[in-house]
């Protein structure tokens, strides 16, 4: 019974996170922290029901990077990345919408990642590579992206990891994401439950804020994802 409640409880906040835009998102996660507990308790039991984590891919590839590098975890979660790699030399920056250990920084990712750089130069960048596994959440996800462009360095890497039926057009997505100021240099599927795209950052290239507007009305092309009932 009570695995069933829990389950029903992720069921409804993976709902919200999904339906409402990153400031209301992060109101409700500060409001009542249990609930982000809750949240990531339901989602851990749902991706170790899969046969690959895509986490867990990510920290193979990341592990390649020479020591020192600065990798951005955005909507950590447990932080698995930094935990995993800190001790053996990369500087991981985790973030999320509440801070559940000294890992992690609460923040809005969508409204701002509290890190230097400019949308129109990559000067004063620290980010070799931006991480979303899974975390590209809430109705404004757009945002995330285009502040993953204003942190990187100048040609930096920009890895995602999406549930594969939030995807109403992949190709769609890759083009909205490439007209932010990334080119695509991989996608895969390891998995049918999830697909893996990795991103280049292009030559400083803000994006008007007239075009800003006309890529934002497309963000439905990435549609809520609704887990199962087990």
């Amino acid at each position: 019974m009570k695995q069933k409640l829990d389950g029903a409880q992720f069921r409804y906040i993976n709902e919200v996170l999904y339906k409402t835009d990153s400031t209301e998102a992060s109101k409700m996660m500060q409001d009542d922290p249990g609930m982000f507990n809750k949240y990531h308790s339901g989602f851990r039991r749902q991706v170790e029901s899969w046969p690959t984590n895509p986490v867990d891919i990510f920290i193979k590839e990341l592990a390649t990077l020479p020591a020192g590098s600065v990798i951005a975890d955005l909507g950590c979660g447990e932080a698995a990345i930094a935990q995993n790699m800190t001790p053996r030399g990369y500087c991981v920056l985790s973030y999320d919408l509440v801070s559940t250990s000294p890992f992690v920084v609460a923040a809005d990712t969508c409204s701002h990642i509290p890190l230097p750089g400019r949308e129109e130069s990559s000067d004063g960048t620290v980010v070799d590579v931006c991480v979303c596994a899974l975390s590209l959440m809430n109705s404004n996800w757009l945002s995330c992206v285009r502040e993953v462009r204003r942190v990187l360095k100048n040609t930096g890497k920009f890895k995602v990891a999406e549930v594969t039926s939030r995807f109403k057009d992949v190709d769609k997505f890759v083009e909205l994401v490439e007209k932010v100021g990334f080119k695509l240099l991989s996608k895969r599927t390891p998995s049918t439950h999830f697909t893996l795209f990795e991103f280049r950052r292009l030559p400083d290239r803000p994006v008007s804020e007239k075009a800003w507007a006309e890529l934002t009305a497309q963000q439905s092309i990435l549609q809520p994802c609704e887990y199962k009932r087990r």
